[in-house]
């Protein structure tokens, strides 16, 4: 895709209700804060959506095709899992143990107007979570590709909404399942996860600084099930089983020991030369923690079944588990470069 070129569209479509609420406060909490610092804000939120896509409106940047021309808008949609005959959006919540809480957290923001060493002024935004969050819940989604009829369009002023789905999550014919995910519980250390952001001068180093430590992703069972769609087991209809490379994802902290999030970090960088126009970067200093990574019941295929004269006509099978078992990353950084 152009490098050159704006993000054509992100889009929250068809949002479903985003309730945020502010923390009430009494006359007391407001006497006690008038001449304070700084601010801070408490949030609540229900977050739920039925679609988000990112759209590119002028395809693949490489001129080299002729026909056909890979050159048309296309875009990558975030949903609820195909084949439902009923909306099925996509919801995060908070946990409380094993119980789903509204989501909340609290920011606290101040300025400084910074010093010649760290290169002026600057705001400090820190983010962390209420008390009784013990973790996070991703409902299952599924990732699209989809053509320029099944997405929304901003065409001047005007915005006209669009869905990947012609009713319930029952697909349009123009779009494509990729991934299928289920279910995505990601529990806290008890020092729950914070970040710190600074807009402006940074004197920490980093735009973000992460915090905190987190216990399991998918640690309950075998993990979580992540679907690489090839078809289904009914040719192009997505309410039958879907088919192909499949294996349920855990990662845990080693040892019992939490993995810790001290260290990782996020920003955005400046053009590099003059192919790379910047972006996004992510990464950690030093070494991480060490952690525990399953791959479960990897899985090509529909299990139980197989195509008549191949493999001596053994029926398609889990070939194993992978894993590795006290592993650690040593100075990753991962860069997102403009679309």
């Amino acid at each position: 895709m152009n490098k050159n070129k704006k993000l054509g569209c992100l889009s929250l479509l068809l949002l479903s209700p985003l309730t945020m609420a502010m923390q009430p406060m009494d006359d007391q909490s407001l006497s006690a804060t008038t001449g304070q610092d700084g601010l801070t804000i408490g949030v609540q939120a229900n977050v739920q959506f039925n679609q988000m896509a990112i759209i590119d409106n002028d395809g693949l940047s490489y001129t080299g095709y002729t026909a056909p021309s890979y050159a048309n808008r296309a875009g990558l949609v975030i949903a609820g899992v195909a084949g439902q005959s009923t909306t099925a959006p996509v919801k995060v919540s908070g946990l409380n143990g094993s119980t789903e809480t509204i989501l909340g957290f609290k920011a606290t923001i101040d300025t400084d107007a910074g010093t010649a060493s760290t290169g002026g002024a600057f705001a400090n935004i820190g983010l962390a979570l209420d008390s009784n969050i013990t973790g996070l819940r991703i409902s299952p989604f599924s990732i699209y590709t989809a053509s320029p009829t099944s997405l929304s369009n901003m065409s001047g002023g005007t915005y006209t909404r669009n869905s990947i789905f012609s009713s319930g999550t029952l697909l349009k014919s123009d779009v494509k399942e990729l991934l299928r995910v289920g279910g995505i519980d990601i529990v806290f250390g008890s020092n729950k996860p914070s970040m710190n952001i600074q807009l402006g001068a940074a004197p920490q180093g980093r735009m973000v600084l992460f915090d905190g430590a987190i216990e399991s992703i998918c640690g309950s069972g075998t993990g979580c099930n992540i679907l690489l769609v090839s078809d289904y087991a009914a040719a192009g209809n997505s309410t039958t089983t879907p088919v192909g490379a499949s294996f349920d994802f855990k990662l845990t902290g080693n040892n019992g020991n939490p993995f810790g999030l001290k260290g990782f970090y996020a920003g955005i960088y400046g053009s590099a030369g003059t192919t790379d126009k910047g972006g996004v970067v992510f990464g950690n200093a030093g070494t991480t923690d060490k952690f525990d990574l399953q791959l479960n019941n990897v899985l090509l295929g529909t299990s139980g079944s197989q195509k008549t004269g191949t493999f001596n006509n053994l029926p398609n099978a889990s070939i194993g588990n992978i894993g590795m078992t006290g592993a650690s990353i040593t100075n990753l950084q991962m860069k997102v470069s403009g679309m």
